[in-house]
């Protein structure tokens, strides 16, 4: 469903020129829960905000396709981003409460979204709610001046009655139709503000939220943290996205509320369908959500594969440390040697190498290449 193929970005800053994603390859399937997990700067959410194209002005895709559903998006104007985000691709961020409009009830905010992407659901549902109200005033009218007509000649008591009655019967109803004014009991805007409130309700009801109609008319601060999440997440399903960008959805949340936000986005998918890519730096969500996953590193995708292979045997040296540093029976935690690497000046070859326990001379001048099939890592000493 989604292809990233030797993805660059760069951040112009004073300092100089942050070389943020180094050729990031991904491949996404649809259908399936795929994780990108790597510590804080190691490009995560860049990713994502490549592919949705809401980088700063500062930050640039300098090389690289993103292909989604075969469609080349990585050049697309501003008009076609403004459909397919929110419409193909839809996007959990961070923070909830700086993500959300602080001014707008949910309601406005979620009703955006169904505007822009949901147009003939929303034509569909205001005409059923036109179907049940529009006859009801022409027919009361032509009632009313049938009835006006017909007493008008009873009093006058015409010889021929019968005929004028029929034929004044009949002209009344044609001028009832046709020429009194239309009269409506709602405007279309009123019906149709009606109707997007029904699709608030049940976007909110969706993402389990008690009371929905209370919830669609309160404004941010008013909601708790897990609360602005689910509502989050209702707005980035309002607009029924093939696939959900979730960007540490859970970062800001006590660990009660990660665990229901977790499990509500595991129902989704499964209801839905839907294809979800979650940005974590959190190992044990990827165990707990994800069928496959991508581990960065400074920029770079460093190895990718199904779950289960990369926890239970992991190939690159630096998943490896990953993996070791966990908490577990051990009483003492292991850590990679050295540092996170400046950006703005990368090391050479392999951006791991030098703090990679099994580096070689050569790993310092070339890079390594994502090789594999199913199972893919950037290593010059790993031997697949």
């Amino acid at each position: 469903m989604l292809e990233i193929k030797n993805l660059k970005t760069r951040f112009n800053i004073y300092d100089g020129v942050v070389k943020a994603l180094e050729g990031v390859n991904l491949e996404v399937k649809e259908g399936e829960i795929f994780g990108i997990v790597g510590e804080t700067g190691c490009g995560k959410s860049v990713t994502g905000y490549s592919l949705m194209q809401l980088l700063p002005r500062t930050a640039e895709v300098v090389a690289g396709e993103i292909i989604l559903d075969g469609e080349e998006i990585t050049g697309a104007s501003d008009s076609r981003m403004r459909q397919i985000r929110g419409g193909k691709i839809g996007m959990i961020f961070q923070d909830p409460l700086s993500a959300l409009n602080p001014v707008m009830k949910v309601k406005d905010q979620i009703s955006e979204v169904i505007r822009q992407h949901q147009k003939e659901e929303l034509e569909n549902r205001t005409e059923k709610i036109d179907s049940g109200n529009e006859r009801n005033p022409y027919i009361l009218w032509s009632l009313i001046f049938v009835s006006l007509v017909s007493l008008f000649y009873f009093l006058k008591l015409e010889d021929s009655f019968t005929d004028t009655f029929a034929k004044l019967l009949f002209v009344g109803s044609l001028v009832g139709y046709v020429f009194l004014p239309e009269m409506k009991s709602e405007s279309y805007s009123a019906r149709t503000a009606v109707a997007e409130m029904d699709m608030v309700v049940e976007s909110l009801r969706q993402v389990r939220l008690p009371n929905p109609s209370q919830v669609a008319n309160s404004y941010p601060h008013e909601l708790s943290g897990g609360m602005q999440q689910r509502v989050m997440i209702a707005m980035a399903l309002a607009g029924r996205p093939r696939l959900l960008i979730a960007d540490e959805p859970t970062t800001a949340l006590d660990v009660t509320i990660q665990s229901q936000i977790l499990d509500l986005l595991k129902k989704l998918q499964k209801e839905t369908g839907m294809t979800i890519l979650m940005i974590t730096h959190d190992l044990g969500v990827v165990a707990e959500m994800c069928d496959r996953v991508a581990v960065m590193y400074a920029g770079t995708v460093v190895e990718t594969g199904n779950v289960s292979e990369i926890f239970s045997n992991p190939k690159h040296p630096y998943t490896q440390g990953l993996l070791s540093a966990l908490p577990g029976e051990s009483k003492e935690l292991s850590s990679i040697g050295g540092s996170v690497p400046d950006l703005l000046d990368p090391p050479s070859g392999c951006r791991f190498n030098p703090r990679c326990p099994i580096a070689k001379a050569h790993c310092s001048v070339d890079v390594p290449l994502l090789k594999g099939e199913d199972y893919k890592v950037a290593c010059h000493e790993v031997k697949l």
